[in-house]
């Protein structure tokens, strides 16, 4: 996939643009509304601030087809994630994970595949979104059809001994459905796929749109966008070279007819901040995440955590109200097992050493948004332009997230564990029920006392009905802007509950139809016909 890819770190003079569309962020948004509008016969243009990941030219068939997919952790966390994989929140109490690369998230992820809580889009209708899973199915079986998504039953050992617990304790444990094609087990989705087994945006969306016209530029970071006379009359972005450094040549472009801000839950509100289009102050606002908890549980024998189809197995296992949980399991490289801990020096070694060849995964991501009450998270920009979240755990979630730990540990327990690690400052270890109480205590409300992520961001450009509080409208126009449609995670107005990123295709899908006929171009779902229906409950 090179032809119709510039990489910004090899151009050495100013350029200036004009296409029809300008879709910033090439993740799992952009790729697909690069493709629905190349396909219907626009001139797009894509712009990506990550860097390219070319094909190897030389191929055997068995070694990686993607040699900048060295599987080296430090090496890929520093490359394909924004901030080198250290972005926290304002108070550095939650570590944000986000893919910074070409296909954004898509090209980092774990591959699962879920769809959209009922509940949730139920919940949304009442804030005027025109969503349901009657309407969403045509576009949810089109991205099925299209990647495919499929079941997995390779379970890694993390899986295996969740599923043995879920098992003995009766709860729910269901094959999690991924995108992954003849899968080498390698574990290394989350440094990105080296042998192109994951059909991210990389493998499928941007290279049919490359063949359909559209062009990307990569390693180009927008800074601003200018307006005139109510709508969006050009972008200014700089390159990039290797190190992430501004060159001196930069990337102005004037697109005919409109923009497409794609650029995820934390990137979209911070390039609107920076052009001063702010919403009635709304941009930014009500930014969600999935907290995520993670225990280890240690087992009598090796069980090699970081190989294996990283998230195949899950349980939808929620408490009362809309505030709840899903459980899944994972695959854990050294590196990412080791940063999640807040251990240092001789206890991180030891710890290590005891744990990791040993260990088993199990992580609860927890639903947010619900809480009127609640303002939840903030994208703010910093001195010096770049965002920052500032985001607050609320009472409903700490309560659903030390339940989660409870829940997860007697798994563990229940499927042999000789005892569970919990990512607490002081460290907690868990050997018996009787010790479930300490993790009452757990402070999660005190940043850095406790070891909190999250891969899932989304909100801060809340679409509604309510003038007040929505920023984009339910035709994904920026409210006041008719020619900017902003269509990624940002529109969500609370957390999804699921993993996104079906979520996202399908809204991408929805939204290019939108866009596609509001101009008088053709627009269709082609396939619809056949396949496997992943979700059976659903």
């Amino acid at each position: 996939m090179t032809d119709g890819i510039i990489e910004g770190r090899n151009v050495s003079a100013n350029l200036t643009l004009t296409p029809e569309f300008c879709i910033i962020g090439s993740g799992a948004a952009g790729g697909v509304c690069a493709l629905k509008l190349a396909e219907a016969g626009f001139d797009v243009l894509v712009l990506e601030e990550g860097p390219n990941i070319p094909k190897d030219p030389v191929q055997d068939g068995n070694s990686h087809v993607r040699k900048m997919f060295t599987e080296r952790e430090v090496d890929m966390y520093r490359t394909l994630y924004q901030e080198g994989g250290s972005r926290i929140t304002k108070d550095g109490g939650i570590k944000v994970m986000q893919g910074r690369c070409l296909g954004g998230g898509t090209t980092v992820n774990w591959s699962a595949c879920l769809p959209p809580r009922v509940e949730t889009l139920e919940h949304w209708a009442t804030l005027g979104l025109p969503f349901d899973r009657d309407s969403l199915r045509p576009y949810l079986k089109e991205v099925v059809n299209y990647l495919p998504i499929a079941a997995n039953d390779k379970y890694n050992t993390s899986a295996q001994k969740f599923l043995d617990g879920c098992r003995n304790l009766g709860i729910e444990a269901i094959n999690l459905p991924n995108n992954t094609h003849e899968c080498r087990e390698c574990g290394s989705c989350g440094v990105g796929c080296p042998y192109d087994r994951k059909m991210s945006g990389i493998i499928k969306w941007l290279p049919d749109a490359l063949a359909k016209g559209a062009r990307v530029y990569t390693d180009t970071k927008v800074d601003k966008l200018t307006m005139s006379g109510g709508s969006i009359r050009e972008i200014q972005a700089t390159f990039l070279d290797a190190k992430m450094r501004r060159l001196k040549v930069g990337l102005t472009v004037r697109p005919s007819i409109g923009v497409i801000l794609a650029a995820g839950a934390i990137g979209t509100p911070a390039i609107l901040l920076r052009s001063k289009i702010t919403v009635n102050n709304r941009v930014g606002k009500l930014t969600h995440i999935h907290p995520v908890t993670i225990c280890i549980g240690r087992y009598q024998d090796k069980t090699f955590p970081a190989y294996g189809v990283p998230d195949n197995m899950w349980s939808p296992k929620y408490g009362d109200g809309p505030t709840g949980y899903l459980m899944e399991t994972g695959s854990f490289f050294p590196v990412l097992s080791a940063s999640a801990t807040l251990e240092h020096g001789d206890r991180l070694h030891q710890l290590m050493r005891e744990y990791y060849p040993f260990g088993a995964i199990m992580y609860a991501h927890h639903t947010t948004g619900f809480n009127p009450k609640e303002e939840y998270g903030t994208v703010e920009l910093d001195n010096y332009g770049d965002p920052e979240l500032d985001y607050k755990l609320a009472g409903d979630n700490i309560k659903a997230m030390k339940e989660s730990l409870r829940v997860m540990s007697e798994i563990h327990l229940e499927a042999g564990a000789m005892s569970v690690y919990h990512l607490r400052n002081p460290p907690l270890v868990v050997k018996s029920k009787a010790d479930f109480a300490e993790i009452d205590r757990i402070k999660f409300e005190e940043p850095q006392r406790a070891s909190v992520f999250t891969v899932h961001v989304m909100g801060g450009c809340q679409m509604g009905t309510n003038e007040k509080r929505a920023v984009v409208n339910p035709d994904f126009t920026l409210r006041g802007v008719p020619n900017l449609w902003v269509v990624d995670a940002s529109i969500f107005p609370t957390g999804l509950g699921a993993n996104p990123q079906v979520t996202i295709y399908a809204l991408a899908l929805w939204a290019s139809k939108i866009i596609c006929e509001k101009h008088g171009k053709p627009f269709a779902l082609k396939y619809q016909q056949g396949g496997v229906w992943p979700w059976p409950k659903y």
